[in-house]
């Protein structure tokens, strides 16, 4: 999608951290309303099909209300699914703007996938209320015969529709969600080039970690938000009775227990797939704090096993909403760290559109890279002795011929000899950096 890099102005560092915070918002209004929106469908069409064979009204209508409680008017699917995902689109194209990568492009087909999707499941929501009606007009029998055969004919329609549609729908948002972790991974990699085979993303071993992380957060929760729904929102959900919210607090007590213990492992695999350039010290702060927060979850979880009239729904449901909100994090600061030379392209771009717009095209500021070194690095830093880190002597052959590369290493340093301690970030502006690169690399070659 080239063409959309027409319509985008260039941004200086400050705007584009902001596009990171702002990316890791709208992610926090749509990862959890398309985990819940997958979940309830794919448990209200477990549970109407366990009830149609069982002839269980119990299991039928806590099916009806398992989708109505994710697609509670079809606005909420347009403001929490629709426009969040189109605003991290937008996004996206402004921070991947002028690189070869598809990221932007396997972000379209998931927000295409997403409309059609929740068109089918809005449409399964609508049609199993239809069943629950014709279902209660199974004893009635009416005298005339033409309006039987019309009752009869309506009623299997919708039953056909309902499960066609219910199907469709959850098919069509697994497609979504697998373009849209696509696209997040293709975002970590912005200098590849657009040929790779689609299938080759998608079946990746970094795509299917996201994947699967993804189904277990969004299952775990789903079962969150049944607990939620059914047992505390407004004093839980009204005129049921104490089997039915036994169902419901089996079911969301289960489903969030055994899918949060699978978070820690597909986080961890999560992580062995992101690229050195994601990695950082925050990374695994984050991580940790995941893990930390679904610790709490388990022991809450357990407390509601062990003892019936205990309720911490309010306070679980919260817990797993922030623990995914820290891996929402973690993803949006890989990117930010595998993304640091585009930045700086952007930041430059910015400083040249600013100037020419003050007129001053020529009148750039030029940095004296022996200054920053000076001012900047010489108190840890020398070409031929060891002062707190290694002489450039020793470890600028790796760079020779990539400016950009030690760039983005002073930009986002990380621990690479293990004889002398992790470089600091010495906080320095993009042609600050790039002034210093280009300047000890001139010097080391003499």
């Amino acid at each position: 999608m080239d063409f959309l890099d027409k319509f985008v102005i260039p941004q200086s560092l400050v705007h584009i951290e902001l596009l990171h915070y702002l990316a890791t918002l709208v992610l926090l209004i749509f990862i959890p309303f398309i985990s819940i929106i997958f979940g309830t469908t794919l448990f209200s069409l477990y549970f109407r099909k366990k009830g149609n064979t069982e002839s269980n009204k119990h299991l039928l209508y806590f099916a009806k209300d398992l989708i109505s409680m994710s697609t509670v008017n079809k606005y909420v699917g347009i403001i929490l699914g629709i426009v969040p995902l189109l605003t991290l689109m937008i996004i996206y194209v402004q921070l991947l703007s002028s690189t070869p990568s598809l990221a932007v492009t396997y972000l379209f087909i998931a927000f295409l996938l997403v409309i059609v999707a929740l068109i089918f499941i809005y449409t399964y929501r609508y049609s199993i209320s239809f069943n629950l009606i014709f279902n209660s007009l199974d004893n009635f029998k009416p005298s005339d015969e033409i309006i039987s055969d019309d009752i009869n004919k309506f009623s299997k329609a919708t039953k056909r529709l309902s499960v066609s549609a219910g199907y469709y729908g959850v098919i069509i948002l697994v497609f979504a969600i697998w373009f849209y972790l696509g696209g997040l991974n293709l975002a970590l990699y912005p200098e590849q080039t657009g040929s790779q085979n689609v299938f080759a993303v998608l079946l990746s071993f970094d795509v299917i970690s996201r994947l699967l992380f993804f189904f277990s957060f969004a299952m775990a929760i789903t079962g969150g938000a049944i607990l939620f729904r059914f047992l505390f929102w407004e004093g839980g959900l009204k005129g049921i009775d104490e089997e039915y919210k036994k169902l419901a607090k089996n079911v969301g007590v289960k489903t969030a227990f055994y899918f949060s213990a699978l978070i820690p492992l597909f986080l961890t695999s999560d992580l062995l797939a992101l690229p050195k350039s994601a990695l950082s010290s925050s990374i695994f702060i984050y991580s940790g704090l995941v893990l930390l927060v679904l610790f709490i979850c388990y022991n809450l979880l357990y407390a509601m096993t062990k003892d019936e009239k205990s309720n911490y729904s309010g306070i679980l449901f919260g817990l797993l909403i922030i623990s995914l909100g820290f891996s929402l994090v973690i993803d949006q600061v890989s990117m930010d760290n595998a993304t640091k030379l585009q930045t700086l392209k952007l930041n430059k771009k910015y400083d040249v559109l600013f100037a020419s717009l003050k007129g001053e095209t020529n009148k750039l500021p030029v940095i004296n890279g022996k200054d920053v070194f000076q001012t900047r690095c010489s108190a840890c830093h020398s070409f031929d002795r060891k002062i707190v880190g290694p002489p450039y002597n020793e470890v600028l052959k790796k760079y020779e011929g990539n400016t950009n590369k030690l760039v983005g290493f002073i930009m986002n340093p990380k621990k690479i000899e293990p004889n002398y301690p992790p470089m600091p970030n010495p906080g320095l502006k993009p042609n600050e950096a790039k002034a210093v690169a280009k300047y000890i690399l001139e010097t080391y070659k003499k």
